[in-house]
């Protein structure tokens, strides 16, 4: 096995240790298993062409296998590559994964050449990519608005009152003409809630808002290559901003405004803010959608989580958040999370130059079947028994300090939205694929093929 013996010394003196690098053939192989088909796909924006072919190809399932296959060749310290010109490690351990988290954002940095790159197309002052100066209250302000740590939302009889209208809207229209719900039309409904409980319900029929941010991810996809389109960008924010100002009670901009009202010397540009839960609800349309195909599968999860919907009223729904997260853990919607280290770090005997790009693959921490006798098969009782929690490479909403500030208000969304859409129905899976196995799920699911009935 190739290695590198580095002799001089790090920055706190010590003889470095010996770093483990990949032969050629190795790292070839590791851009054309795991790292390509996760760019190809669209790492901001799918797309659909490159989503079948990946899925069709099997590369998820692939990707798990070959990096097990580097983690029991090289051992479980971050696996140093170099390609276009950067640095970079791919995370191996769970333990190392959650690490690199929990020590979010020093020395592992959430703002890197890539993110910055991809987010400045539409959010430049977002949260994930600020500075130290301003990381910390624009983040209080998220968490002041999108409140995580609660299960249900203080403005949550609000936030059902939006999921509701666009879901019984949607269940009209299908039942009036007879279709099937597909992704497009599917889409379309979640994202008009998505503006409701952004800005308020005047918000729901601001397409123009959500195309121009389509537009924009499809151009940050390509990250840094592609310059910034100054003009739809500012249109994007103007709107944003327009609505933000207009924002109702019980929306999420109102509650951002007044965490951190203009003017006090802490403006944590709201349209910013705005604009990136715009984007995070295009993931939770997503999760939405392959839970769907959770829960018409052949699972008995399916069957309990269905009960749940015809049978318990009020906000808190467990079984249907649980489905939701296992929709997430399943088919992430982050395909990787990305840090870079702003100093030297050791790893047991090994030190990484600053600068390195660490990369997470959530597919694999999530389908480890050498790990978790459930990877590949659905089982929500894992988000209410402690089981995900305990496990540190299960990281579906990211983790630490920098973890995402929606990881309770998206699946309280989803539920509601998801009950409001099926109570009293009988919905079924009716595309080619028919309905997922109670085990061995497949490891990519094409949320752009799936399609459904709603028969009452």
């Amino acid at each position: 096995m190739p290695t590198q013996d580095r002799r001089e010394t790090d920055l706190r003196g010590r003889p470095r240790g010996r770093v483990r690098h990949p032969g050629t053939s190795e790292t070839a192989r590791l851009l054309t298993s795991v790292l390509l088909p996760n760019v190809a796909r669209g790492v901001i924006l799918r797309r659909p062409l490159m989503t079948r072919l990946v899925t069709g190809l099997d590369a998820d399932r692939r990707a798990v296998a070959v990096l097990r296959e580097m983690r029991e060749r090289h051992g479980d310290d971050p696996l140093p590559l170099r390609f276009a010109g950067r640095r970079a490690a791919l995370v191996l351990s769970a333990e190392d994964a959650r690490r690199v988290l929990r020590e979010t954002p020093e020395p592992f940095s959430p703002a890197g050449r890539e993110k910055s790159g991809a987010l400045s197309h539409f959010e430049p002052h977002g949260v994930l990519v600020s500075d130290q100066a301003d990381r910390p209250r624009r983040r209080a302000a998220n968490e002041a608005a999108l409140v995580p740590g609660q299960a249900v939302h203080p403005d949550g009889d609000v936030l059902a009152a939006q999921a509701d209208e666009e879901a019984l809207a949607l269940a009209l229209a299908l039942r009036e003409d007879g279709g099937d719900l597909d992704w497009w039309r599917f889409t379309r409904s979640f994202n008009a809630m998505a503006r409701r409980i952004v800005f308020g319900a005047f918000a729901a029929d601001d397409h123009r808002t959500t195309e121009l941010l389509y537009n924009l991810r499809a151009r940050a996809n390509w990250t840094y290559l592609a310059p910034v389109h100054h003009g739809a960008r500012t249109e994007f924010l103007d709107r944003v901003r327009a609505n933000v100002e207009r924002a109702e009670p019980g929306s999420l901009a109102r509650r951002l405004t007044a965490a951190a009202p203009a003017g006090d010397g802490t403006d944590p540009r709201p349209q910013d803010q705005a604009a990136h839960w715009l984007f995070a609800f295009d993931a939770a349309a997503v999760a939405a959608f392959r839970s769907l195909a959770l829960l018409t599968s052949l699972s008995p999860g399916a069957h309990e989580a269905r009960e749940e919907i015809d049978t318990r009223e009020g906000l808190d729904l467990p079984l249907l958040r649980a489905t939701v997260r296992e929709s997430v853990r399943l088919w992430p919607t982050t395909l990787m999370v990305l840090r870079e280290s702003t100093r030297e770090t050791a790893w047991r005997e090994e030190v990484l130059e600053a600068g390195t790009v660490f990369l997470i693959v959530s597919s694999y921490f999530h389908r480890d079947s050498s790990r978790l006798p459930y990877a590949d098969a659905f089982e929500p009782g894992i988000w209410l028994d402690g089981r995900a929690e305990n496990e540190p490479g299960i990281l579906p909403f990211s983790h630490g300090p920098a973890a995402c500030a929606g990881i309770d208000l998206v699946p309280l969304a989803v539920s509601l939205f998801l009950r409001a859409l099926l109570r009293g129905r009988d919905p079924a899976r009716v595309d080619a694929g028919g309905p997922l196995p109670a085990s061995g799920l497949p490891a990519s699911l094409n949320h752009f093929a799936l399609r459904f009935s709603l028969s009452t």
